[in-house]
C-alpha cells in the first residue's frame, strides 16, 4: 500500500483521523531525541529512518512515530479501523 493511501483514514472509537504518514528522519547534530514506536512500544532513534504519522481529532493535530509501515498497518488493525 502506498503512505499517501493512509492519509484520510478515520479510527473507530476516538474519530481520529490519519491526515499525514510520511517517511521521516529528524537530523539534529547532538540531539539522540528518543520516541516510542505507537505500535509496539520499541524505542526509535529519530535520527534512523522510519514513519512519522500525524493524527487529527477535533482539529488537534499529534504526531506518532512507527519502526515501518508494517507497525503501521498493525497499529491500524489493531485499532478497528472504521473507513473500511
Amino acid at each position: 500500500m502506498a503512505l499517501s493511501d493512509y492519509t484520510g483514514l478515520t479510527l473507530a472509537g476516538d474519530g481520529e483521523t490519519i491526515v499525514r504518514v510520511a517517511p521521516h528522519r529528524l537530523w539534529r547534530p547532538g540531539d539522540d531525541r528518543i520516541e516510542p514506536c505507537a505500535y509496539s512500544g520499541e524505542h526509535i532513534d529519530l535520527s534512523e529512518k522510519h514513519l512519522m504519522v500525524v493524527l487529527e481529532r477535533d482539529s488537534v493535530r499529534e504526531r506518532l512515530y512507527f519502526r515501518d509501515e508494517t507497525s503501521l498497518s498493525a497499529w491500524i488493525e489493531e485499532n478497528e479501523q472504521a473507513d473500511r
